[in-house]
């Protein structure tokens, strides 16, 4: 048990490393990782290198070529679509699902992260925008018992960020942050469905985000 144990802190240990690498700029899309010199680099075996990036494969990340190493996943314009496609469904339904379970610290908290996040926009400090953001839509889907759905959509989100991306839109994200406000209006209204709506068919809809989306992902490819 206790080996067991130990083979799985480390390659959760691994799998940490990997995404530092790849959120560094130390793995960047298109490249491949080569097995031997990381698990030489780290001092450890191959199998909680392996067992790593199964998981890294699983989430979007990389691609294991049988005989041919790992490469690092280019993310492409569909999967940016699949993606907000995803996430959209399942926080939206979340929300119309929990709805009756939002409290009045929930409204605050949604309403202290928002500003915090317009506060670091209007600075320029884009620093802790992605973690403050991530943040934000967990107040309410921390909501919700449903734990699986909620391990659905980490990854994905953390997909769409999964490189260096240092050249933010200051105007989209100010939207964003616009449409927080909305949805917290909605919140207070006690507006259900209007609230559903603003979170799949504004905030997470490809075609509603589509000009700065293509905007996003042309400066940091």
């Amino acid at each position: 048990m206790e080996d067991q144990l130990t083979i799985l802190s480390l390659r959760e240990q691994v799998y940490t490393y990997l995404r530092k690498l790849m959120t560094l700029g130390d793995l960047v899309p298109g490249s491949t990782i080569n097995i031997g010199e990381i698990a030489g680099h780290l001092g450890i075996s191959k199998t909680p290198l392996r067992d790593a990036l199964i998981h890294l494969e699983v989430e979007g990340f990389v691609t294991i070529l049988p005989r041919r190493g790992v490469r690092v996943n280019l993310l492409e314009l569909t999967d940016v679509k699949n993606a907000y496609d995803a996430v959209g469904m399942v926080e939206a339904s979340i929300v119309l699902e929990c709805f009756e379970k939002f409290r009045p610290y929930h409204i605050s908290k949604l309403e202290k992260l928002n500003e915090i996040m317009m506060s670091d926009i209007k600075k320029n400090d884009f620093s802790r925008l992605f973690t403050t953001n991530l943040e934000f839509h967990d107040v309410y889907l921390d909501v919700s018992e449903n734990e699986l759905l909620k391990k659905f959509i980490r990854p994905i989100k953390h997909r769409l960020y999964d490189f260096p991306r240092q050249n933010y839109i200051s105007e989209w994200e100010m939207r964003n942050c616009r449409e927080h406000q909305q949805f917290i209006g909605y919140l207070k209204n006690g507006s259900a469905k209007e609230a559903e709506k603003i979170i799949r068919e504004v905030h997470w809809s490809f075609d509603f985000q589509k000009k700065f989306i293509e905007k996003f992902y042309k400066k940091n490819g």
